[in-house]
């Protein structure tokens, strides 16, 4: 009986995703939802960003251009294999990272966390990326939770984004 129910949940959960991201295609936005990891680890196939607010930042917000520092780690979708976990500092919206994390950390508060479900086409797509130091097979639905750690401007942290460091704003002052 419990496994019938665990089915049905699930069923009930892929419909609901279904409705919430045909309801995003019609808006041009991400699909906002709060659900048992379980429930989403059932998506298959994404067709649209899926973001989930796991717990709600009270600092800046990343808004177009900041230089935002997020702590992060990246799974497959499919089986829940990490494949990357990093601290990495970019300028928002600007390609510097996956299409799918640029458009779904946005809006985020600092010390927000929030669970991005990324469709292949808005991750690395039909190349894939790999050997090493990890791969990631083509066309994959990818997983990524990040936490907003710093959200900064100027000249500064530009250009230590631009190298690709990470700006831990407990060590390095920003202003």
């Amino acid at each position: 009986m419990d496994k019938f129910l665990l089915l049905l949940l699930i069923i009930l959960a892929t419909v609901k995703e279904g409705a919430l991201a045909f309801l995003a295609s019609k808006s041009g936005g991400p699909c906002t939802t709060k659900k048992s990891r379980l429930l989403l680890r059932a998506e298959k196939n994404l067709e649209q960003l899926l973001v989930t607010d796991s717990v709600e930042g009270t600092g800046d917000t990343a808004k177009f251009g900041a230089i935002v520092t997020v702590n992060y780690e990246g799974f497959l979708l499919e089986d829940g294999t990490l494949f990357d976990t990093s601290m990495i500092s970019f300028k928002l919206g600007y390609g510097k990272v996956l299409e799918g994390c640029d458009k779904g950390i946005k809006g985020m508060r600092v010390g927000g966390k929030r669970v991005l479900k990324i469709p292949s086409k808005l991750g690395f797509g039909s190349a894939g990326f790999g050997p090493e130091p990890y791969s990631v097979p083509k066309n994959a639905d990818l997983e990524f939770r990040v936490e907003l750690l710093s959200v900064a401007s100027g000249p500064m942290s530009e250009a230590a984004a631009n190298m690709g460091i990470g700006l831990n704003p407990k060590t390095v002052y920003l202003k």
